[in-house]
């Protein structure tokens, strides 16, 4: 009897699972609320959408939009022992162990620079995240929902410690000044279990 492989394609588990969700605010401080979604782990062909957000200040309608980009990449020693990244697809066979990186692109094609861009990447269940974050000073939430800068504190038997990264759901970061046509990049790092 042959054994199943979850990780045989990188797809069937995954299917399904939200990955980012964009907000973002304009010069004239209205907040605006987008979601963009992906599967995880995602081909690169596969991720390009666009996003259209509509606010309104003060009764004025303003479109935004927000064009967003994700990949998936496994994470590989050459045979000089630099470290190269490898685009995930169909064909890419995952194993428990594997590391994968996750990077999100996102460019502002409103008529007007961003105030603030916040960016938050959901972490599956089938991956538990490494301590590669960037940009710096991001924010985690072991639930999805409630954030704090990272790492993340607890108390254990009345004293304070650091949660485990195998207990992050997601990681959001706040981007601020995005210009026109300007594109920001966040990505972080996750081991398959």
């Amino acid at each position: 009897m042959k054994k199943s492989n979850q990780f045989a394609s990188p797809f069937s588990a995954w299917s399904g699972h939200r990955l980012f969700h964009v907000v973002a605010g304009t010069l004239i401080g209205a907040m605006v609320v987008t979601q963009a979604s992906a599967m995880l782990p995602t081909p690169e062909q596969a991720v390009d959408s666009s996003m259209a957000m509509q606010a309104s200040a003060s009764g004025n309608s303003s479109a935004q939009a927000v064009n967003s980009k994700i990949t998936a990449s496994l994470v590989s020693v050459d045979a000089n022992g630099q470290e190269t990244l490898v685009p995930v697809d169909t064909n890419t066979r995952l194993q428990s162990g594997n590391v994968l990186e996750y990077k999100g692109y996102f460019t502002n094609t409103n008529a007007d620079r961003v105030r603030k861009m916040t960016v938050t990447m959901s972490i599956p269940d089938q991956v538990e995240l490494l301590g590669t974050v960037a940009p710096d000073f991001p924010y985690g939430s072991v639930d999805g929902n409630n954030f704090a800068r990272m790492p993340l504190r607890t108390k254990v038997d009345n004293q304070l410690q650091d949660v485990a990264l195998r207990y992050y759901k997601a990681v959001r970061w706040d981007l601020e000044g995005v210009g026109l046509n300007d594109t920001v990049a966040v990505k972080y790092r996750a081991r398959v279990k």
